[in-house]
């Protein structure tokens, strides 16, 4: 009996004085290369030499250890987290500089680095500044990027207990990586583009003629095709049948321009004539629209809607803009430019509409007060042919005759010279269209005087996507081509009468 309570007392006391080095290791954390010292030992060995005690001295007889010793244990623990812990503190992030605010930036020598300019007076900035904008303009890109903070994660697991840290991180990264198989990008990505040809919107019944229009109904799903055949057609897009809902054929009246009204209940329609037609949907009429009284128009083929669905604009002669009602389709006004109309097109809300012409300038206009408010240059340009706006303002796109689209920021709105975000060069004809998508990641660009040429470039990168479209894509002459509401379909009609359709898997289809 005395040897075995000699050898309880023995393990006891290793116990106890393994315990008594832990806490006298604990005791030597105070500062100075010392402290980093013991903290590395208590880190790297500490717990270890305690633990493997633990193991040796663990037999049937464990009941008769006293419970101060899981206590000692316990607080081991939770000195070790706290050391951990307050070894994070005061961690300094690598990109931080003090000589930062020594060096002095241009950024008004970049073309690139012109959002980041609060006025047009603001050339040289510190570099502690310089560093403060470029991260005000990648969180206003994408977040905060709170995701990235590595300190937030390893403080949350520090004042986790050690028994729950290897379960909660295991759950952790199951969650994440159930988000990656399971949920898609909230932004499109870069590079190469998910994207599938589907049935043929106009499969149905297809035109003999080129396909001059296309547009999607704004909230419903329907595709308008138009062309030289003289036939408006409606279709139903599911991307697998497609069918036709209703053709409408006007004798002697080549369509050249069709859009629907902002409220979707009719679509108007323009030729080479000094008339113009509207087809009311609801009612199954069509209407014919004389010519302006007082003006000596040659035809009224190129207009478009504004997007609040008050006005319609008609391209003219001599530089006008002729104002009309969407309600009565009367005349209202006019608005004047200094060279030829080319092109028009609105912002979001309507309240803004942009003109360009044969002398490159675009123009700026106030549709509620009706007056020109600002005018600039489009740099390089001699003839503008189209222009786009992209729906969050963030973007405008300018294209010329010489084949080259101009990609601004919202400083074009202000300076009379700006500088371009990006020079897009892949097309070598004249520019036809430009369009945005609804969610402003995609510019779609295309000329009809050469084959196939057509590119989808990604936004903010102001990259074109490398993979689509190929040689293998049989797009021929580009005539017309629009998004759906969602971007969830890119339709494309080209000379041979075909609207061809591509299911944009990365945006949904309703």
């Amino acid at each position: 009996m005395k040897n075995k309570r000699k050898s309880h007392l023995k393990r006891k006391n290793i116990f106890k004085s393994s315990s008594e080095v832990s806490r006298k290791r604990l005791m030597l954390v105070d500062s100075g290369d010392e402290a980093e010292k013991a903290l590395e030992r208590l880190v790297f060995g500490g717990e270890s030499d305690v633990i493997e005690a633990l193991k040796d001295n663990k037999t049937t007889e464990q009941e008769d250890f006293s419970s101060s010793d899981e206590d000692e244990r316990d607080h081991f623990r939770l000195e070790l987290n706290r050391h951990k812990r307050q070894g994070m503190v005061g961690r300094r992030p690598a990109w931080e500089d003090d000589d930062d605010e020594l060096e002095s930036i241009d950024i008004s020598a970049n073309p690139h680095l012109n959002d980041l300019r609060a006025t047009e007076d603001e050339t040289v900035v510190s570099g502690k500044k310089f560093s403060q904008k470029l991260r005000q303009r990648f969180e206003k890109l994408y977040g905060d990027g709170s995701w990235a903070d590595l300190d937030r994660k390893t403080k949350h697991d520090a004042e986790s207990n050690s028994d729950d840290e290897t379960d909660d991180e295991e759950d952790s990264i199951l969650k994440r990586a159930g988000t990656l198989l399971t949920r898609k990008s909230d932004y499109l990505a870069q590079g190469s583009l998910d994207i599938r040809r589907v049935k043929d919107a106009n499969s149905e019944k297809p035109s003999n003629a080129s396909l001059q229009c296309i547009e999607f109904h704004p909230s419903a799903k329907v595709l308008l095709t138009a062309g030289f055949n003289k036939t408006l057609t409606l279709f139903q897009i599911d991307g697998k049948t497609n069918p036709k809902l209703q053709s409408i054929f006007l004798d002697k009246f080549p369509i050249r321009t069709a859009h629907f009204s902002a409220d979707g209940e009719q679509v108007v329609l323009a030729s080479r004539r000094r008339y113009f037609y509207v087809y009311d949907m609801m009612k199954g009429d069509i209407t014919k629209i004389p010519g302006i009284k007082g003006r000596d128009e040659w035809f009224f083929d190129r207009f478009k809607i504004s997007p609040d669905g008050k006005i319609l604009v008609f391209q003219g002669n001599n530089g006008y803009l002729l104002l009309l009602s969407s309600m009565t389709k009367q005349w209202i006004g006019n608005l004047k430019m200094n060279s030829s109309v080319e092109s028009i097109a609105f912002n979001a809300d309507g309240s803004r509409m942009y003109s360009a012409g044969s002398d490159g300038e675009v123009y700026i206009w106030d549709m509620n007060a009706r007056r020109c408010v600002h005018k600039f240059r489009d740099e390089g340009c001699l003839t503008g042919t189209t222009l786009a706006a992209s729906r969050d303002g963030r973007y405008f796109a300018c294209g010329s005759d010489s084949g080259v689209v101009n990609i601004y920021d919202h400083q074009c709105l202000r300076l009379t010279e700006p500088k371009p975000l990006k020079a897009i060069m892949n097309l070598t004809t004249s520019i036809d269209k430009t369009l945005f998508n609804s969610t402003s990641e995609i510019l779609a660009i295309s000329s009809r005087e050469k084959r196939d040429s057509f590119k989808l470039i990604h936004l903010p990168s102001l990259t074109t996507f490398s993979n689509w479209p190929s040689s293998r894509t049989p797009l021929r002459y580009v005539h017309s081509f629009d998004f759906s509401p969602n971007s969830g379909y890119l339709s494309i009609g080209n000379d041979s009468g075909s609207a061809l359709l591509f299911r944009l898997n990365h945006f949904v289809d309703s």
